[in-house]
């Protein structure tokens, strides 16, 4: 796990330059509050305060969608995926190394938005830690377990980044991001049931604004513990069910 997490950070350091790096993991998150906080303010001042937890969670949608896939599609790209696959080790160790990669990355970027939204906007917070860390721990837990049931579809496809990019703005726009999910007609709002960015991010809302207790968020917590149990195991069972597959067909390659 060290050892994936280790050659991640230095790969994509290489990758960026230390310039490009900051700039993806604080000038992209920042800019896009800069936009929604700017039109907020002149017509909905309240939502303002709302954006800044909505956009630093939606740091963990990229992640979730981005980090896992787009690494294993790089490495079978190199054609070095396999030895991943035949390596002596869990695969559900270096997964969790290139994961926990995407939650620096994650970390850096939602601490600036945060940080940006309280010079520029003057939000302030009241937090109920508890409330708060047990949100984002089942939400965290939630889209481990999406991420890698995307992940494995996007090594089946051979096409993570193409997946990655069709559903990326389908989770932003019914995960209750930039707006409480009850600004969604009636017909969205079904489907941004089903997904745990939904519930969390109103959790995390009125966990970190307005210092709502456990027992006020029972109605968030306990779909966000469902999918906190759910989906890791969805993952682990897709990424099994590629593998299965591949070793069915004989054809190493797919991944």
């Amino acid at each position: 796990m060290a050892a994936s997490w280790s050659a991640r950070m230095k790969e994509q350091l290489v990758i960026s330059g230390a310039l490009g790096y900051l700039g993806l993991w604080i000038g992209l998150p920042v800019f896009q509050l800069a936009t929604a906080g700017l039109i907020y303010e002149g017509r909905n001042p309240a939502l303002v305060p709302y954006a800044v937890v909505g956009t630093a969670t939606s740091t963990l949608v990229f992640t979730m969608l981005y980090n896992v896939g787009q690494t294993l599609d790089t490495e079978r790209l190199r054609g070095t995926l396999i030895g991943l696959f035949l390596a002596p080790a869990p695969r559900i160790a270096w997964l969790t190394g290139f994961a926990l990669a995407g939650a620096f990355e994650t970390s850096l970027a939602a601490a600036s938005t945060v940080g940006f939204g309280m010079l520029v906007f003057g939000v302030r917070f009241d937090v109920d830690w508890p409330a708060l860390l047990v949100s984002l721990g089942l939400l965290l837990l939630g889209l481990w377990g999406l991420g890698f049931v995307f992940s494995a579809i996007g090594l089946w496809s051979r096409r993570s980044n193409d997946v990655s990019n069709l559903v990326s703005p389908v989770m932003l726009l019914l995960g209750s991001v930039y707006y409480p999910i009850t600004a969604l007609p009636l017909w969205l709002r079904l489907p941004a049931r089903a997904l745990p960015l939904s519930y969390g991010v109103q959790a995390l809302v009125e966990a970190s604004l307005h210092h709502r207790p456990l027992s006020t968020l029972t109605a968030k917590i306990i779909p966000l513990a469902g999918f906190a149990v759910l989906l890791p195991l969805a993952g682990i069972a897709a990424f099994r069910w590629v593998e299965h597959g591949a070793r069915r067909r004989g054809d190493l390659d797919l991944y």
